[in-house]
């Protein structure tokens, strides 16, 4: 086999290989915060508006909690994505980090994740003002309930391994937008 003819087929798998990659984590990015209520969230980095979802400010990783089973009481799982010495790795609940993409076929050199919240204001549900309360009672601003949309671009970018740094193909990306199906309610109205 030519090395023309080695280095396009290398590039046709990295293509089909990132392209399911973000698929799969797009999938499991739309789970989270599943059968979970607002009380049994797990609390995430003070600095994370999103109680399901913890993005490091290098955005290089993500970590998502969801409920297997949609029970009063069910305990979350937490899984995760991040990208480590050219490999993208998984984790899903205590369980060890795992290569998902294949080392001897790949290189990753960028595994990105930009989210875009929108909040939706729910204030007009509560039969109180969520500011005036709380001003009235000296305990401090109490958090209006808002919905929070959640939405993740994610962006992978990858290079051929086919055997010699001559023979390898050009960096190829695949990007997705993984949008949250289970959008948290955050805050609430007061009593």
């Amino acid at each position: 086999m030519s090395s023309c003819t080695r280095r396009q087929l290398a590039d046709i798998r990295l293509a089909h290989d990132l392209q399911t990659i973000v698929e799969l984590i797009s999938r499991d990015l739309a789970r989270a915060g599943h059968g979970m209520s607002a009380l049994a969230a797990p609390a995430q980095a003070a600095s994370s508006p999103d109680p399901a979802i913890a993005l490091p400010t290098d955005g290089r990783s993500v970590s998502v909690d969801y409920a297997v089973a949609a029970a009063p009481g069910a305990a979350a799982v937490r899984f995760g994505y991040r990208l480590n010495r050219g490999v993208i790795e998984m984790a899903f609940g205590d369980g060890p980090w795992q290569a998902l993409s294949d080392a001897s076929s790949m290189r990753v050199t960028r595994l990105e994740f930009v989210p875009d919240y929108r909040r939706v204001d729910l204030q007009d549900f509560c039969s109180r003002r969520c500011d005036t309360e709380a001003g009235a009672a000296g305990a401090g601003p109490r958090a209006c309930p808002f919905q929070l949309q959640r939405r993740l671009r994610i962006r992978l970018r990858a290079q051929a391994i086919t055997g010699t740094a001559a023979d390898s193909g050009v960096p190829r990306e695949a990007e997705i937008d993984a949008r949250v199906r289970n959008d948290a309610v955050v805050g609430g109205c007061p009593a």
